[in-house]
């Protein structure tokens, strides 16, 4: 793909800025109740980025989501177990 850049340990929103839509139209649709607060998320994410398990657009390699959106969620789980339950 054209101006896809993979790198392996990098987010979509860090790799393919013309997807970024997708992530934003999934974050809105989302109810505030259901959403962890963005201290959160940060964390989360940053213990993706050192998982082996993160693989080019910020796949899990364990479950084959996009970690940006598992990771927004209160109910959302690492399947390694990276993640504290909230």
């Amino acid at each position: 793909m054209e101006g896809l850049r993979i790198c392996k340990g990098c987010l979509l929103s860090e790799t393919d800025k013309k997807h970024e839509w997708y992530l934003e139209k999934y974050r809105k649709a989302i109810h505030p109740k259901d959403k962890i607060n963005d201290i959160s998320y940060q964390e989360r994410l940053n213990k993706c980025k050192t998982c082996n398990q993160l693989l080019d657009s910020g796949t899990c390699q364990s479950c084959g989501c996009y970690v940006e959106l598992r990771a927004l969620l209160k109910t959302g789980t690492c399947p390694n177990h990276h993640w504290p339950l909230l």
